[in-house]
């Protein structure tokens, strides 16, 4: 009686162990990305001062909409995209 290779074994084995490993590298990466992007959200304002029915709000920065008018002052971050209406000495920094 002959007995079937072992080479069946040995590759079955090295795929699993390539399988885990490729599995433990990609929780790491996604445990890694995702501290990343809660540490992202601490850089975005949580309110913003808008303007609307004629008067001035604060409200959490979830809650704007496409033709909000914001007020940012001086050392404010911007909140969301904007087109800028007025200015006044205004400069920017853009941080990467």
């Amino acid at each position: 009686m002959e007995y079937p290779s072992k080479d069946n074994l040995y590759l079955g084995i090295v795929l699993m162990t390539v399988v885990v490993i490729t599995g433990c590298f990609q929780y790491y990466q996604e445990s890694k990305s995702s501290k990343i992007m809660e540490s992202f959200k601490s850089m975005v304002p949580t309110f913003a001062l808008v303007h609307r029915d004629g008067q001035k709000q604060q409200i959490r920065t979830e809650e704007l909409v496409v033709g909000d008018i914001i007020e940012v002052k001086g050392g404010d971050r911007v909140p969301a995209d904007i087109r800028i209406i007025t200015a006044f000495g205004f400069k920017h920094f853009i941080c990467l």
